[in-house]
């Protein structure tokens, strides 16, 4: 199957976590921070760590692929039509299509948009690399088809980040570039706790509640241990009539004929090989191929309200980020106490947090408010016994000690819930303490907040 020479697409460049126009894509742009090969192999144990809860192999390719699909005398068909049959299949739902019709009428009527992609390494472009990532693809083909148009690329992957922090940095990283197109990709990143779940739904909301009524289309992955989490995350698109696509539609059907291996996609347990980005970038082309034929046929398109009610909660509604650059107006800090106000942290993707290096005992905490029900703290999280816990005082009381170290760190970033409580104001203070409880030299970086 690798070598039919069936690819839609050719590699183009710059898959970055920055804005750039059709026009200009000849320009640079700063990239993510890839961290390396040992990036690939922490994601992927932490995806396959959550693979007990995940729907098994067997299971999500009963459930993946459909009668009409096995109906189909394969046998007779052409490699190209098997491909293309293969393309087809990994279209779940096209939605209820207004927001595709509003955004392919601006195309149409010559306006610039702005295309953007958040997710974790799938979507930054690991192992193919920023020229060659399924999202990068995904915008040279738009740009293509059309030529006169000014087209900007957002591409807000992060490796080994879920849903949970990719709502917290919504905002910073995608909203703020007033996007027309979403896609959203964290179907491997994501576990099936209830965090997940309403992490997951308040991201995907609070894009649609956006003014200018963007467009969103879920794209969900999976890796070889068979973990996805497209079971709850296709309730969300249901109950929003958002397009869908499924990668374990197109390998469950594939790897059944013994026509392909999971080695033919991927060079490790996760990430798409450079083919693997190609055929995916497919698998989108196909759903906006098929929106735009259908949106065509709309007039006078009016955007729906959204349902009243949550598929899963709205406890991380409106979810906003907070650091040394990015302030709210339901945050305020009183001191930085002894954390360091001038130094960069070392993430480069969370460059504006604070750091601590000293004895517990010396440290002066760092005090705030907050107004909310929910406290999520970012931090650096590193496999050293160098790096120390955090210790919350929540109004008075002992929240929680929370560590920043952990055997499978990779000095990325990482979001945890520190406090849920009553939708008031409350005062915060954080102090940090050893891995052992002594009182020996430490090490912290917290690299920010989220607070709904």
């Amino acid at each position: 199957m690798k070598n039919t020479g069936l690819k839609i697409l050719s590699a183009a460049v710059l898959c970055a976590l920055a804005l750039t126009g059709c026009a200009d894509s000849a320009a640079s742009s700063s990239s993510a921070d890839t961290s390396g090969s040992s990036s690939y192999t922490s994601e992927s144990s932490t995806a396959q760590d959550s693979s007990s809860e995940a729907v098994s192999s067997e299971e999500a390719s009963s459930e993946a692929v459909s009668s009409e699909t096995h109906s189909i005398d394969e046998s007779t068909l052409t490699k190209e039509q098997i491909y293309a049959n293969m393309v087809d299949r990994s279209l779940m739902d096209l939605g209820n299509m207004e927001r595709m019709a509003k955004f392919f009428e601006k195309l149409d009527n010559g306006k610039e948009v702005t295309v953007a992609f958040i997710g974790g390494s799938i979507t930054e472009g690991l192992t193919a690399g920023p020229e060659k990532c399924w999202a990068k693809l995904t915008y040279d083909h738009l740009c293509e088809m059309y030529p006169d148009n000014k087209i900007n690329y957002v591409n807000a992957g992060l490796s080994g980040t879920p849903s949970i922090l990719g709502n917290i940095r919504l905002q910073r990283d995608v909203l703020d570039y007033n996007p027309d197109l979403i896609f959203v990709e964290f179907a491997v990143n994501d576990g099936n706790d209830q965090i997940y779940k309403d992490s997951y739904e308040a991201l995907v909301r609070k894009v649609l509640s956006e003014e200018g009524s963007p467009a969103v289309a879920l794209y969900f992955t999976v890796i070889k241990s068979g973990h996805t989490c497209e079971a709850y995350m296709s309730e969300v698109g249901k109950a929003y009539g958002l397009p869908m696509i499924s990668l374990n539609n197109v390998l469950a059907h594939e790897f059944e004929t013994g026509r392909m291996t999971w080695e033919d996609y991927s060079d490790d347990e996760s990430h798409p090989n450079v083919w693997g980005h190609e055929m995916t970038c497919d698998l989108i082309m196909n759903m906006l191929n098929k929106a735009k034929e259908k949106a065509a046929e709309m007039k006078d398109v009016t955007i729906s309200a959204l349902p009243e009610t949550w598929v899963y909660s709205d406890r991380f509604a409106n979810m906003e980020f907070v650091d040394r650059a990015h302030s709210s107006d339901r945050f305020t800090m009183n001191t930085a106490g002894s954390f360091s106000t001038d130094k960069d942290t070392t993430v480069s993707a969370f460059p504006q947090g604070w750091l601590y290096k000293g004895t517990p005992s010396a440290c002066e905490a760092m005090e705030f408010e907050f107004t909310g029900k929910n406290l999520m703290l970012v931090y650096k999280c590193a496999a050293s016994k160098a790096y120390g816990s955090l210790k919350f005082t929540v109004d008075g009381e002992e929240a929680g000690t929370f560590a920043t170290s952990a055997n499978d760190g990779w000095n990325n970033p990482v979001a945890t819930l520190t406090f849920s409580g009553e939708d008031a104001t409350h005062k915060v203070s954080i102090v940090p303490v050893t891995q052992s409880g002594d009182d020996t030299a430490t090490y912290v970086e917290i690299l920010g907040f989220g607070i709904a």
